[in-house]
Formats: structure tokens, C-alpha cells, sequence
């Protein structure tokens, strides 16, 4: 594998003709400042002869390692994290309130004390916990839960070790339902919301699918979260829970499906019951005129990375998908509590089957369709 990176990087790399080009303009632009340098005076023939080995030095080394704007992203070695106090959490602080007490203090002393949360910019001063609450509080406002004002709340500030941030988490009982809405506690981003609730089926609030999409639409469109995503998926678990799949479209009828915000509703209540925002954007580096891998250098790749895994397997299928990296049958696949990747990656998904066996044995490969790497999968048997 390696080899073959390496076998890239020099065909990115300058021929003989363009090395020379580039040495000549370097030195012709260096001798210029140096005779800016001295007032109008020839630089001296050691100073040239320094200069000329360095630029030397400079083009092999562009020959042997190719163009930095050819480089690709690489996966690196994943980060990992020890199991916190709560699973994939580490809590650090919990706090209750009470709402009737900072309506008052707010009343009577209306300066900012909610920080800013992220901007254009930059971020300038972290959200304290009121902030967070009243800004949960609207959220809830927004998408029609006018009857919200619970009397005691409570902020919870933790790690999510996985992702790898911060946190802050209002949580508060709303009649006998828990709800809670969280948010990144360095840029104040909306995460997601739940709050599942359950009622007799007497007064049904959507009456045909139509109306439950309608009304899952207008909760997306009044969530503060990325607008313009197309709905992918309806997953029905039960008769009030449906989960509606909102994702980016990369290019035509090609979905990001970790860019996506998962709206979830009760269309016997009417009410919005959850809400889970991803976001692990696509990194496509390719340089211009750069031809992805074919089909059958993905397989050769599975074939000579690991054989073992697929000996007595077929390939069944092939496509070129956008895949979430997850370092699965590379030498980082048994390392034990990986943190996720930051980004997604266009990727050969090979699946390999076992034929007339009792029980179902399938994995899938993600091959790199533009480093070559094997990014991960998974496996069903």
C-alpha cells in the first residue's frame, strides 16, 4: 500500500523539463532581491552558488514527495478515549434552576449575561448556563411547544468522548414526559432535542402520511439547523414514533448521509418528539482531472491488504458511496474505543458474501476512491 502511495506521489511530482523551469524562475527571482538587497549591485557568486543549492535541495525534495497541493488527506491514526463516567460522557457538572427565580433576576437586571455563541467570526465568550436554557426554551417556542415553562431545570456540562466536545445539556420534566435539548458548549450549536411522548388514539393529529410529512417539513424548517436538505428516509418504529431523514445532496441523487438532520414526530399528538443533528462534512480533495480508482483496482487493493477476511467470500456488490471512516480492517481496527473521524470520504463500498452458508456472512469494505486506503467497514455474520 504504502509503495503504491508513494508510486502517486511521483507521478504528481515535476518531469525533468518542469524541475529545470521551476529551478530557473526561483533563481532569477532570488538573484533579483539580492540585488534589490545591495543597492543596485550583483550579488556575490557565493551568496548565488548558497541560493542555487538550496533551490537544488528544494526541487528534489518536491521530486521525491510531489506537489504539497497534490497531497491528499490521508487517515490518520484514530484518537482514542477512556470510558467516562457515563458511557462515551464524562460529566462535569450539574446544576438545577429555577425558572420562576431567573425570569426575575432577568427582568430586574437585563444585561447580557448569555455570552456569544459562534459567529461568522470567531467565538468570543462561552454561554453560561441561563443562556442555554432560555436559548433551549426558545428552540422549544419555535417549533410550537408554547406551553413550555418548567418550573425547575437542570444544565448538565459533560464530554462527549466519541466526538470528541463539550457539551451543555437542559434537561427538565415536562407533565410526565423528560425532555431535553442539547447543544456544543463551546460554539453554542444546536445537537438535538427528545422529549417522546405517548397518547390514546382517539384525536389523530395527522391523518394520512402526507400530513405527517407535512408537519415533520415544518419542524425541520423551524429547527435552527442546516436548511436545504432533502428528505431521504421515513423510518416508522411504532404508531407515534416516525423518524424523518433530512440530508445534503452532494450531487444529484448522491446523499450525504452524515450531514443530515434526523427529525423525529408523534402524528397522533402533532407534537415533535426528537430531534439528532449530524455533521461530518465531505473532505473531496482530488486535484483537477484526477480519475478515481477503478472497480478493479478497489478489489486488488481488498485482495492484498486482507485476504484472509474474504477468502471463501464473492463479491456480490460494488458502488462508489460516501462513507464515514471507521479504521475497521486497517492495523488500527482492534483498537478499542476510537473517537470519530472528522470528516467523510468518497469510497469503493465492496461487499463480500458467503455462499450457501446457514446463517447470513457479509462484510463491506471502504476503499479510498481517490488515496487507495481502505477506510474501514463492517461485517455481518
Amino acid at each position: 500500500m504504502k509503495d503504491k502511495i508513494q508510486n502517486a506521489y511521483r507521478k504528481a511530482a515535476p518531469d525533468q523539463a518542469g524541475t529545470v523551469r521551476i529551478y530557473e524562475k526561483i533563481l532569477n527571482r532570488a538573484n533579483a532581491s539580492e540585488t534589490v538587497r545591495t543597492t543596485g549591485r550583483s550579488a556575490s557568486f557565493p551568496r548565488r552558488l548558497a541560493v542555487a543549492a538550496a533551490v537544488v535541495a528544494a526541487v528534489v525534495l518536491m521530486a521525491s514527495v510531489g506537489y504539497a497541493a497534490y497531497q491528499h488527506w490521508f487517515l490518520p491514526a484514530p484518537e482514542t478515549y477512556e470510558p467516562g463516567n457515563n458511557g462515551i460522557y464524562q460529566e462535569h457538572d450539574r446544576k438545577d434552576y429555577n425558572l420562576v427565580e431567573l425570569d426575575s433576576r432577568r427582568a430586574t437586571d437585563p444585561k447580557p449575561e448569555n455570552g456569544t455563541e459562534e459567529t461568522d467570526s470567531q467565538i468570543i465568550v462561552p454561554l453560561t448556563d441561563e443562556a442555554f436554557i432560555y436559548k433551549g426554551l426558545d428552540i422549544l417556542t419555535q417549533v410550537g411547544m408554547l406551553d413550555v415553562r418548567p418550573e425547575q431545570l437542570t444544565v448538565i456540562r459533560q464530554e462527549n468522548l466519541y466526538w470528541g466536545r463539550e457539551e451543555a445539556e437542559v434537561a427538565f420534566d415536562q407533565g410526565e414526559v423528560q425532555t431535553s435539548v442539547k447543544f456544543n458548549a463551546a460554539t453554542g450549536r444546536f445537537l438535538g432535542m427528545h422529549g417522546i411522548d405517548w397518547q390514546l388514539e382517539e384525536n389523530t393529529s395527522c391523518s394520512t402520511d402526507a400530513d405527517a410529512a407535512k408537519l415533520a417539513q415544518r419542524f425541520y424548517e423551524a429547527l435552527p439547523v442546516e436548511q436545504g436538505y432533502a428528505l431521504t428516509h421515513v423510518e416508522k418504529y411504532d404508531g407515534q414514533y416516525w423518524s424523518y431523514e433530512y440530508c445534503r445532496e452532494v450531487e444529484p441523487g448522491i446523499f450525504n448521509q452524515y450531514e443530515m438532520v434526523r427529525v423525529a414526530i408523534n402524528p397522533v399528538s402533532g407534537r415533535l418528539t426528537g430531534c439528532t443533528v449530524f455533521y461530518v462534512p465531505l473532505l473531496d480533495d482530488h486535484a483537477p482531472g484526477q480519475e478515481r480508482i477503478s472497480q478493479e483496482q478497489a478489489e486488488q487493493i481488498v485482495l492484498d491488504n486482507i485476504p484472509k477476511e474474504v477468502e471463501g467470500m464473492n463479491m456480490t456488490q460494488a458502488e462508489t458511496r460516501i462513507v464515514f471512516p471507521n479504521w475497521i480492517y486497517t492495523e488500527y481496527g482492534n483498537l478499542p474505543n476510537r473517537r470519530a473521524s472528522e470528516v467523510t470520504r468518497w469510497a469503493w463500498v465492496l461487499v463480500y458474501e458467503k455462499e450457501n452458508s446457514e446463517f447470513t456472512e457479509q462484510i463491506r469494505v471502504y476503499v479510498d476512491c481517490y488515496t487507495g486506503e481502505i477506510l474501514g467497514g463492517n461485517a455481518t455474520k
